[in-house]
C-alpha cells in the first residue's frame, strides 16, 4: 500500500467530515488513522493540527481530537457575523472592482457550474466557499480575509452537520457579481445578506444523525483500493 501524503490525508477527512461519515464529537484516533493511509503519526498530527486551526476538530488536553460540533446557538452566531463582515466587504468591493478581478470571480462561477454538474458535494461547498473569500480579499482589508476563513470553515462543519445531503446550484451569486459589476453597493449588500439567511433558513436544526461508522470503515475504501 503506498503511503498518502498530508494534502491526501488532509483532504480525504475534511471531506469525510463534509459529506457526514464523520460525525460530531467523534474521536479522530492518530494510529487509527495513521495505519488507514499506511503513515507514521507525524503527517497525521500535523493534519490534524491545521483541521483544529480552522475550528472543524477541536483538541482536548489528555482525551484526543474529536470532530468538531457546533451547537444551533453557535451556528447561528456563525450567520450573523457572516452577515455583518460580508456585507460590509462587497459594499467596499463595488467601488473598486477590476476587470481583472471581474473574470476571477466569473471563473469561479462557471467552474462552480461545473462541479454542480459532476455532483460533486465537497468541490461544491469548497468553491462556494472560494467565491465569498475572494469577495472578501478583493475588497482590500486584510482583516475581512482573514476572519471569514474562519468562518467559512465552520459554515463547512455547520452544512455538514445540520444540511441536507444533496448539492444545489446557488444561482444567487450570478446575481451578486452582476450587481458588483454595476457598482450598486445597494442591492449588492441586500444580496448578500438574503443569500446567506437563506443558507441558514435551509438548515435543519431538528435533525436526527445517524450513527457514525468507525474510522476504519471511513477510510476502509481506500485501504482496499491501494492493496487491489
Amino acid at each position: 500500500m503506498s503511503q498518502a501524503n498530508e494534502a491526501e490525508i488532509y483532504r480525504e477527512i475534511k471531506q469525510a467530515i463534509i459529506e457526514q461519515k464523520l460525525r460530531p464529537n467523534m474521536q479522530l484516533v492518530e494510529d487509527v488513522i495513521a495505519e488507514s493511509f499506511g503513515v507514521s503519526r507525524t503527517p497525521v498530527r500535523n493534519v490534524l493540527r491545521r483541521l483544529a486551526l480552522e475550528k472543524l476538530v477541536k483538541v482536548i488536553p489528555y482525551k484526543g481530537t474529536f470532530v468538531s460540533c457546533p451547537t444551533v446557538e453557535e451556528a447561528k452566531e456563525v450567520f450573523e457575523m457572516r452577515r455583518v463582515l460580508e456585507a460590509s466587504a462587497i459594499r467596499k468591493l463595488c467601488h473598486r472592482l477590476t476587470d481583472e478581478q471581474f473574470q476571477q470571480l466569473k471563473q469561479l462561477l462557471e467552474e462552480e457550474h461545473k462541479i454542480h454538474i459532476q455532483g460533486d458535494m465537497f468541490g461544491s461547498l469548497r468553491i462556494t466557499g472560494d467565491f465569498h473569500l475572494k469577495i472578501a480579499e478583493m475588497a482590500g482589508n486584510f482583516y475581512y480575509y482573514r476572519f471569514l476563513e474562519e468562518l467559512v470553515s465552520l459554515t463547512y462543519v455547520i452544512i455538514a452537520f445540520y444540511g441536507k445531503r444533496q448539492t444545489s446550484f446557488c444561482h444567487d451569486h450570478e446575481q451578486i457579481l452582476l450587481a458588483i459589476k454595476q457598482g450598486d453597493e445597494h442591492l449588492a449588500e441586500q444580496l448578500i445578506v438574503e443569500h446567506l439567511k437563506q443558507i441558514e433558513t435551509d438548515l435543519d436544526f431538528d435533525d436526527e444523525h445517524a450513527n457514525p461508522m468507525n474510522l476504519s470503515d471511513i477510510f476502509k475504501s481506500r485501504v482496499e483500493y491501494e492493496r487491489s
